[in-house]
């Protein structure tokens, strides 16, 4: 026994009466053994020889202690009462799971000593919610055991235990996970619920290798944060963790599987069915993912690795590389929740495709998508694409040579035949020198399709010319009455960018004997919930034996021209127009049937007259006429009425010709668009009877 603890005895026996002080301050060398120290014997003396004291304290300042991921300073214990059984422990700081707490206090009311074995039963963590602990520690050989039961059936342990390995043991029994906050501070949701059972073990050989190896089982965890934009409920799996220092690098195995519950992570919803393993390395400079394959049960697999620069925080490498991936599951889960309210927003999808990514330097370096059987279809009807295969390689820096085929589409249910094409994919674009549509019995040739990125999004133009499709079969596949004739039409430039499709120059329309022709032609949102459609129109020399006889408007003859101007259709609805139609110029056969009278009076209003004697009028089946026209301006749905020519009373629609001469005359210059369009539908059903003069 050395003459400094000799001393110390004899002086706490002398001074029984008074306060025993002794300080023992451990330096990093020996912060977890205390054997054979000044402050070991002093406390052991003080302890044994408690029974004569009549009041005594003892002070034993230990400073510092450490383990793997865990480190404790300024710990200081303090005894007092009768037989010095009153304990309290102090910490200056304690640093641990990557949160560091300062003046920590742990009362215990009955302290005792066993051999060189400090130990309580009954301690308690001061704090807002004070949690009931014990421990133990071993003076000698710096081993040391604390438990936490803040709960019914809930414990948290660490065990150290000293020797030429130091070990460190968590234990995690029925653990609230609503607790990490008080544990490990802020986390970007608030933990509500959840239950963890668990081992993490830490064992750290003189050598400074280092192991670390446990596992976890997580229950009925429940989270969320404060904008709801992040939560989860019912979430269970197990995590299993082994890692290995080697000097200045980690090597470290995870194998995690979610197994039960639902997240939502915005815009991302999804439910249970995943699992990761993935090795790597981690060192001062650089963070490894050496590989990682992550699972879905209904998508399939992803594998990766990547290189991180800490000190940089910028990415060095990267690859990712998929199995085959279900189509299905792949667009609800995450392509869904993002394209949100655009034209992609609402699909039904099926095939298999496959994917992969690399990155260098901080960039995508190169890329590849590969389609195989897919089939995608807008549930309102908009658009569909089936049976699609496809090889989209990109490359940073480069042009490569891509493939894309379909079985067959539809664009507003209008039937498209089998499409493919040679690519040539760029940095930045994707070019297509020809590509040729059925549509109907006729074709749409495109040429010289570019499609490139622009600063509001995915840009494209092409050239394209239709050749021509009959109006009947066209009219029929969208439910409107059959009409003679033809579309057809060059288109020189279409246009598509900040979600706005132009056509440049004109389509020509051949229908009824005549031309159509639509210039500055623009539809904003042309795949959208409410497609805006803006253009004028100009009809020449019409054939109105052919209009009437489609629409069952009575027998006219004769021609029509026609031009209609700032023509606004919304959700493919007229809201604003001015339209003009009246006779041809030019000599040919004018005549007009009592029936298309009646119908064109009806148009008038009910108080368009036709100038005629009923008599007289039932005494003819036709009659000659000189001009015949009407107009409208719509505009909030009102449309102001006009004619060939105005009168006080009114306007002229029909002007009489021959014998006899028949004159309808109009009277009503404001009616509502629905109103009018009711008209002319029962006109065409026959079901007007107008008043004749």
């Amino acid at each position: 026994m050395n003459q400094d603890h000799d001393s110390a005895i004899r002086r706490a026996r002398r001074e029984r009466p008074k306060t025993v002080r002794a300080c023992l301050l451990v330096g990093p060398r020996r912060s977890m053994t205390l054997r054979g120290t000044m402050a070991t014997m002093a406390l052991a003396t003080a302890l044994a020889s408690s029974s004569a004291a009549v009041t005594r304290s003892l002070e034993v300042g230990i400073g510092t202690l450490s383990a793997p991921g865990f480190a404790a300073k300024g710990v200081r214990l303090e005894l007092e009462g009768e037989g010095l059984a009153r304990a309290t422990l102090r910490i200056g700081e304690l640093e641990a799971l990557a949160r560091r707490w300062r003046n920590l206090t742990v009362k215990c009311p009955a302290l005792r000593l066993e051999g060189w074995v400090v130990a309580c039963d009954s301690a308690r963590l001061e704090a807002p919610s004070p949690y009931p602990m014990a421990f133990s520690y071993d003076l000698a050989t710096g081993a040391a055991r604390v438990v936490v039961t803040p709960g019914a059936g809930e414990r948290w342990s660490v065990e150290v235990t000293g020797g030429r390995t130091r070990r460190a043991v968590l234990t995690l029994t029925a653990a609230r996970l609503a607790r990490l906050a008080d544990l490990v501070g802020e986390l970007p949701v608030k933990v509500s619920a959840g239950i963890a059972d668990g081992a993490l073990h830490a064992d750290i050989a003189e050598s400074g290798t280092m192991r670390v190896e446990g596992q976890a089982t997580l229950r009925e965890v429940a989270f969320a944060d404060a904008a709801g934009s992040r939560a989860g409920e019912g979430i269970g799996g197990e995590i299993a963790l082994q890692a290995r220092a080697d000097r200045d690098a980690w090597h470290w195995h995870v194998d995690a599987a979610w197994r039960a519950g639902e997240i939502y992570w915005a815009p991302v919803y999804s439910k249970a069915g995943y699992r990761l393993v993935a090795d790597g390395a981690l060192t001062p400079g650089v963070m490894e993912v050496e590989q990682a394959i992550l699972s879905a049960d209904d998508l399939g697999e992803m594998r990766a690795s990547a290189s991180w620069d800490r000190a940089g925080a910028r990415l060095v490498r990267a690859r990712v590389e998929t199995g085959e991936l279900a189509a299905a599951p792949l667009y609800a889960r995450f392509l869904k929740p993002v394209l949100g309210d655009s034209a992609f927003g609402e699909l039904r999808t099926e095939g298999r495709l496959r994917g992969s990514a690399s990155w260098e330097g901080g960039r995508l370096a190169a890329g590849e998508v590969l389609l195989d059987d897919v089939s995608v279809e807008d549930t309102r009807g908009r658009f569909a694409l089936f049976r699609v295969h496809a090889a989209l390689p990109w490359r940073a820096g480069a042009r490569s040579e891509g493939r894309i085929g379909m079985s067959g589409a539809e664009v507003q249910r209008l039937p498209i035949g089998a499409v493919g094409a040679a690519l040539t994919i760029g940095p930045d674009d994707v070019r297509a020198e020809r590509l040729t549509i059925p549509v109907l019995s006729g074709l749409m040739t495109l040429s010289d399709l570019r499609i490139h990125n622009a600063p509001e999004g995915i840009a494209w133009q092409v050239h394209g010319e239709l050749s021509p499709v009959p109006l009947d079969v066209l009219l029929a596949h969208f439910g409107l009455p059959a009409m003679q004739g033809t579309v057809s039409g060059e288109i020189p430039l279409l246009r598509y960018e900040r979600s706005t499709l132009q056509v440049d120059g004109q389509l020509v329309i051949r229908v009824f004997d005549g031309i159509v022709t639509a210039t500055e032609l623009v539809i904003d949102q042309p795949l959208g919930l409410a497609p805006r459609l803006h253009t004028h129109l100009d009809a020449r020399a019409l054939d109105l034996e052919r209009i009437t006889r489609t629409f069952a408007f009575g027998y006219v003859t004769g021609r029509v021209d026609a031009r209609v101007t700032g023509l606004v259709l919304s959700n493919w609805i007229p809201v604003e127009f001015d339209a003009r139609l009246e006779s041809s110029p030019g000599a040919y056969p004018k005549r007009i049937s009592q029936a298309a009278v009646k119908s064109i009076s009806a148009l008038g209003g009910p108080d368009a007259t036709a100038a005629l004697q009923r008599t007289v009028l039932r005494a003819f089946e036709t009659f000659g006429y000189s001009k015949l026209g009407i107009s409208c301006r719509l505009q909030n749905d009102v449309c102001q009425m006009g004619g060939i020519e105005d009168r006080r009373e009114g306007f002229v629609l029909v002007r009489g010709g021959g014998v006899p001469a028949l004159t309808v005359v109009g009277y009503n210059r404001e009616v509502a668009w629905t109103e009018l369009v009711t008209r002319l539908k029962r006109v065409t059903d026959a079901n007007v009877k107008p008043t004749i003069e």
